[in-house]
C-alpha cells in the first residue's frame, strides 16, 4: 500500500462547492476514474481521504491537497492523475502527485489573494492592520465565541494594484480567515462590505517552506 498525495485546484464554480459536498464529489471521482484505491476497513467502509486544510466556503484554491492511498504500490501516478482529469468536472483540475514528504500537520500558514474592484480603502487597511493588537470574536471547535488576536496571526501582507496577498496562521496554528480581518475592518471603519473575491494561492510549514 502506497500512501498518495495529490495536489489540485479549486476555481470557478466549484468555489460554491461546500467540503461536505467537496468530499462526495471526490469520492465519486475517485471511483469512477477506477484507481486501486483504498477502502477504510469496518462496518461503514469508505475510501480514505484525508484534507490538508479545507477551503472555506466561497473561496477559490490552486493548491489544494489531499491524501489518499493506493493498494498497488507500483501504480504509476502519471496515470492516476491522466485518469482522475478524465472522470473530473470543471473547475476541478489534479495538477500532481508524490509520496508525502511532511505530515499535514506541520502545515502553519496559508498564502491568500484577494482581489477587490477598487483600493481606495488600502491606505486605511494597510493602517488597520498594523495595529499592535486587534480583537475578534471567533467560533471555536465547540461552537463558542471566543476573543482572538489577529495581528499575531498574519505573517505577511502585500498591497499590491486592487489586491491584497495575506498569509496567514493555518493547521494546527489555528486557521485564521481572511474574512474575518475584512469584517472586522469594515466594521471599524464604519464602510459598508465591499465585494472581493479570495484565492487561496499556497500552503506552507512553520519554517515559511512550500508544503509538500
Amino acid at each position: 500500500m502506497k500512501n498518495v498525495r495529490i495536489f489540485y485546484t479549486k476555481t470557478g464554480r466549484m468555489k460554491f462547492v461546500s467540503h461536505l459536498d467537496m468530499n462526495r464529489l471526490m469520492t465519486r471521482i475517485i471511483r469512477k476514474s477506477g484507481i486501486p484505491v483504498w477502502y477504510t476497513e469496518g462496518f461503514n467502509c469508505h475510501i480514505y481521504i484525508n484534507y490538508a486544510v479545507p477551503l472555506s466556503l466561497g473561496f477559490e484554491g490552486v493548491y489544494e491537497i489531499m491524501d489518499i492511498r493506493l493498494t498497488d504500490d507500483s501504480y504509476s501516478l502519471d496515470k492516476m492523475l491522466e485518469r482522475l482529469n478524465a472522470v473530473s468536472v470543471e473547475g476541478i483540475e489534479f495538477l500532481k502527485a508524490a509520496e508525502p514528504v511532511l505530515p499535514t500537520k506541520d502545515i502553519a500558514y496559508a498564502e491568500y489573494e484577494l482581489t477587490f474592484d477598487e483600493n481606495g480603502f488600502f491606505d486605511d487597511l494597510r493602517s488597520f492592520l498594523s495595529r499592535d493588537s486587534v480583537i475578534c470574536l471567533k467560533k471555536d471547535k465547540k461552537g463558542r465565541m471566543k476573543e482572538l488576536d489577529i495581528i499575531p496571526k498574519i505573517k505577511k501582507k502585500e498591497f499590491d494594484g486592487k489586491q491584497i496577498h495575506l498569509t496567514l496562521s493555518a493547521g494546527n496554528e489555528g486557521n485564521l480567515n481572511p474574512a474575518l480581518i475584512l469584517n472586522k475592518f469594515f466594521i471599524e471603519a464604519g464602510r459598508e462590505p465591499l465585494f472581493y473575491s479570495v484565492k487561496r494561492l499556497m500552503l506552507f510549514d512553520g519554517e515559511g517552506k512550500e508544503f509538500i
